[in-house]
């Protein structure tokens, strides 16, 4: 079966050829993204070229013992000073060397400060200890600590001189962590929570070492972290105590924040003084150690960026300096959900808008996660140093290669651009410098573009496809008011009831034209109609006159030759005369027939009482043929002129007389169905053609036998027809089921007196 598409469905159809647009703009958007990761590319070549450029030929800037003034640090900056070797943390601060001296002394906060949390704590800051790191004298009741940074090979040491006039140990039975002195150390890499330590001892030797929570008072699992290691060891003035942190703990991205707590009092173990030796900024952040060169640190100071990485490498793949962050947040514009506040029209109607807009909103965030690679909102690239990787970038560029490369963060939420380029020393390679950036600017602008790309097609494709379905449904209404029309126009026997279409016919494009040509159409077709409905009337005038001279000829032929009244041919001749004249009785019966029609007057009777009646007068002249009358319902009322119905009875009638079975007898029902009374009449005998039960009604149409009765002319059933359309009935024929013979149905509507007559 052949699929029917509606008009409205074939210019939909026609509209999703929108989608091209958004298609051709994803690919544009895409093949943009290529070219401009490799512009990308291309920029950070020139960045690392221009670094190594500056950097040739100054190895002084890669010895180990280039001194650091701690003084010059900037806010939320903490340098580690290299340390000639590896510390034994045993609480002794001899192996410190000079890099003790450069130590600095760090003193509680002024009274009424809040020494509460480590976190809002800012310490001042003395000038570093000149000499040995012996301990300073101080007065009874002091608390103040000395305290370095350094680093060498794997690990960051911090050591912590401090003077304290009561030294209080961790209590055996005391679950909080906070109830005797501890050194607190806080690390946070950027996106993540920060982690809280507290190292504490019950007695000189090693600490135990805790992940805290939130207070400080805690552990938060209970069981000690041995990554960290930390000695306390007791001194004339207090206790020392040396700390030593992996540098995977560390990397170039991490904060960090070390404070001292005093606790004097072993009764109610109260915390008494909190000294933070790390500087903050008026932001609260917590600081970075730059692990590094301070004067290429000074260097790349300038080309800091907050999307960019840059690394300065010696041969050995020791890191000397590491300048910006490419941990970079994306922010999306997030949909506000609109409240309902008040019922006034205006604000009722911006609600309204509001909330088709975060709707649609929503549905776009949806169709977009099927189409666009969405940047992650943030990724994790610094769990590892340079030392922990492996990238083959790095060795080309310690070979002396310049070369770009890709790579994947470390959690796999975002694609790293590096490019590496060797500095030189003379004809020897110094070292290489690294820089690094992330794609999600590329990301996110390739984003924007394609939200605002499919954002404008989607409005543009909802609002062509809108006015297409309003000029399809439009287009449908139109075109379904004029197949109505020129339905009503002619009736279902084929009369002509409309020569003009109302129905657009005014309308000015194809589809009044269409209108006013049917119209046209109808009224040549009344014509011709007319002309057809006259023809049976201008046929017995002219063939009248031919019959009669034909006619008399053959009488006074007769009486010239009284011999020739046997002649076959006689007979012959006046059996041809005769069917003519039938012939053109009936046609003008049946012209003329629905004329009169319209001038006869209608009167309301039992239509079972005129069967009876009917019936009666057929059975004494026709004795010879049985009739019987079932009687279902009575009375039956119906509103119609009584002799036209009769009429169509006879027909009825002479039909099944001529085509019934000897012996058989011919059956009438009266009964009601629905809103019609139904006669029927039944004769047996032979069947009706297949195909012929419509075609029977139609003039000029007969189904005749050799043993039929009388001529059939193919005029009487279309008179029934004409009979019962004119009362607002109808006539059916039908096989009967089982048996051999015909039924013939005459529906009349049942006469109401509550509704309109015909």
């Amino acid at each position: 079966m052949r699929a029917v598409f509606s008009i409205r469905t074939k210019l939909l159809l026609v509209a999703l050829l929108l989608l091209l647009i958004p298609w051709m703009s994803y690919i544009y958007v895409r093949d943009m993204k290529t070219f401009l990761l490799s512009g990308q590319e291309d920029a950070l070549s020139l960045t690392s070229r221009a670094v190594a450029t500056v950097l040739h030929d100054r190895p002084e800037l890669f010895l180990e013992d280039t001194q650091i003034d701690p003084a010059s640090t900037e806010d939320n900056e903490i340098y580690a000073l290299p340390l000639p070797n590896y510390i034994n943390i045993n609480g002794d601060l001899s192996d410190w060397g000079e890099q003790a001296a450069q130590a600095a002394v760090y003193e509680p906060l002024p009274p009424g400060a809040d020494a509460s949390d480590a976190n809002t704590e800012a310490p001042s800051r003395s000038e570093p200890a000149a000499g040995s790191p012996a301990p300073i004298p101080i007065n009874e009741g002091d608390f103040k600590v000395r305290h370095v940074l350094g680093y060498h090979g794997r690990f960051i040491y911090a050591m912590f001189a401090v003077d304290d006039d009561e030294v209080v140990f961790r209590q055996q039975g005391f679950l909080r962590v906070d109830s005797a002195d501890h050194i607190r150390l806080t690390l946070q890499d950027p996106g993540r929570s920060p982690q809280r330590y507290t190292m504490i001892a019950r007695e000189p030797g090693r600490m135990s070492i805790y992940l805290m929570d939130e207070d400080w008072q805690y552990p938060v699992t209970g069981d000690p972290d041995y990554n960290l290691a930390a000695e306390l060891s007791l001194s004339d003035t207090g206790y020392n105590v040396e700390l030593r942190i992996p540098r995977f703990m560390l990397s170039s991205d991490t904060r960090i924040r070390l404070a001292v707590a005093d606790v004097d009092d072993v009764d109610s173990l109260a915390l008494e003084g909190l000294i933070s030796t790390t500087p903050e900024s008026d932001s609260d952040e917590l600081s970075r150690v730059l692990v590094q060169s301070a004067e290429i640190a000074k260097i790349l100071k300038g080309l800091d960026r907050s999307d960019t990485r840059i690394w300065v490498l010696d041969r050995e793949k020791r890191v000397r300096a590491v300048v910006g962050n490419i941990n970079t947040d994306v922010q999306y514009k997030q949909s506000v959900k609109p409240i309902f506040s008040s019922n006034s029209i205006r604000e009722v109607w911006d609600f309204m808008v509001a909330s088709v807009r975060y709707y649609y909103d929503i549905a776009l965030r949806k169709i977009f996660t099927y189409i666009v690679d969405k940047p992650a909102l943030s990724f994790a690239d610094y769990e590892r140093t340079v030392e922990q990787r492996n990238d083959e970038i790095i060795e080309q560029a310690l070979a002396g290669d310049i070369s770009t490369d890709r790579r994947a963060s470390v959690d796999n939420q975002g694609t790293i651009l590096m490019s590496a380029h060797p500095i030189y020393l003379g004809d020897s390679i110094l070292g290489a410098v690294i820089v690094e950036q992330s794609t999600n600017q590329v990301l996110t602008r390739q984003q924007a573009v394609l939200e605002n790309v499919i954002s404008v097609t989607l409005l543009v494709l909802l609002t062509v496809a809108a006015a297409l379905l309003l000029f399809a449904s439009r287009l449908t209404v139109r075109i379904t008011r004029l197949r109505d029309a020129a339905d009503n126009a002619i009736d279902r026997d084929g009369r002509i009831l409309s020569q003009r279409l109302s129905a657009e016919a005014k309308s000015g494009d194809e589809i009044g034209d269409l209108s006013r040509s049917v119209s046209g159409m109808l009224g040549r077709l009344s014509q011709y109609t007319s002309y057809l409905r006259g023809l049976p009337d201008t046929l017995a005038h002219e063939v009248s006159n031919p019959l009669n001279v034909v006619n008399s000829s053959l009488h006074n032929l007769e009486q010239e030759n009284p011999g020739i009244v046997e002649s076959k041919y006689m007979n012959r001749a006046k059996n041809g005369i005769n069917r003519i004249g039938s012939i053109l009785q009936n046609l003008t019966e049946a012209a003329n027939l629905e004329q009169a029609m319209q001038s006869e007057t209608r009167e309301v009777f039992d239509l079972v009482e005129l069967l009876e009646n009917y019936v009666d007068g057929y059975s004494f002249s026709n004795p010879s043929q049985k009739f019987e009358v079932q009687i279902h319902k009575r009375p039956l009322k119906v509103e119609a002129a009584a002799d036209y119905i009769a009429q169509a009875l006879d027909k009825l009638v002479d039909n099944a007389i001529d085509f019934a079975a000897p012996n058989t007898a011919i059956v009438f029902k009266a009964q009601q169905i629905d809103s019609y009374a139904q006669i029927d009449v039944i004769n047996r005998g032979s069947n009706l053609p297949e195909g012929m039960a419509e075609r029977i009604f139609e003039p000029l149409v007969s189904v005749g036998r050799k043993d039929a009765q009388k001529t059939r002319l193919g005029m009487g059933l279309y008179i029934v027809k004409l009979i019962t359309s004119f009362h607002g009935g109808d006539v059916l024929a039908s096989n009967l089921r089982g048996t051999d013979g015909v039924i013939f149905s005459l529906y009349l509507p049942i006469y109401n007196p509550d509704a309109q007559s015909f």
